[in-house]
C-alpha cells in the first residue's frame, strides 16, 4: 500500500503540490539520517551530509520513473546513499585540500609590520613567547598530531600513524587550533 501511496505523492508532487513534496521529504528524512550517519566528513558535521542527502532525496522525486518496478524506497535509498559517497569523495581529493584545511587570513593581525630594527626584536619576542605558551597548553599526543599536519600529511596517514581513527584526528585538529587562537588572543 505505501508503494503506491509513494506514487501517488510523486505524481501529486510533480504537479506543483508542496504538500505532497514535503510528505514524501518527511517520510523518508530518517532514510537520509542513517545513510549519512555510515560517513564521515573531514571538517563538516552531520548536518551537513543529511543537507546534501536531502538533496539527493529531492532530486529522487522528480527523476523516479512512476511505471517503475523498483519501489520509490530502494530508489531514494541509491540516490540518497550514491550522492553521499560523492560528497565525501570529492571532499576528500587533494585538489580541496586547501580549501578543507584552510587558515582565515582574516586571523593574522597585520596591525604589528617591522619597520625597524626594535619592531623587529619585538616581533621575534613575541612569536617565541606564542610557540611557548602553545607548547605548554597542547598535550604530547596533540603536540604529535600538530607536527604531522603541519609536514603536510593528510587525516588518513595521521591516523594510520598514531593508531587513532580520522574522526578523532579531525576533532584533536579541531581542539587544537582552539587552543592556538586563544594563544594568540591571549599573547595580543
Amino acid at each position: 500500500m505505501k508503494v503506491k501511496e509513494d506514487v501517488a505523492l510523486i505524481a501529486e508532487s510533480r504537479t506543483g503540490s508542496m504538500a505532497a513534496t514535503e510528505e514524501i521529504l518527511t517520510r523518508y528524512k530518517s532514510l537520509v539520517i542513517s545513510v549519512a550517519r555510515q560517513y564521515f566528513l573531514v571538517g563538516a558535521g552531520d548536518e551537513d551530509l543529511i543537507q546534501e542527502g536531502m538533496i539527493a532525496l529531492y532530486r529522487a522525486i522528480d527523476a523516479y520513473d512512476l511505471e517503475s518496478k523498483v519501489p520509490f524506497s530502494a530508489f531514494a535509498y541509491s540516490c540518497v546513499k550514491n550522492r553521499i559517497i560523492d560528497v565525501v569523495k570529492a571532499a576528500n581529493r587533494d585538489k580541496h585540500k586547501a580549501l578543507n584545511n584552510y587558515v582565515s587570513i582574516y586571523d593574522v593581525d597585520y596591525s604589528m609590520s617591522a619597520t625597524s630594527a626594535e619592531d623587529t626584536a619585538i616581533m621575534r619576542e613575541n612569536s617565541i613567547q606564542v610557540k611557548k605558551n602553545i607548547t605548554e597548553n597542547l598535550s604530547p599526543e596533540e603536540t604529535g598530531i600538530l607536527r604531522l599536519y603541519l609536514d603536510g600529511r593528510s587525516y588518513r596517514d595521521i591516523a594510520l600513524q598514531t593508531g587513532k581513527s580520522e574522526k578523532y584526528i579531525d576533532n584533536s585538529l579541531q581542539k587544537i587550533k582552539r587552543k592556538i587562537r586563544a594563544c594568540l588572543k591571549n599573547n595580543k
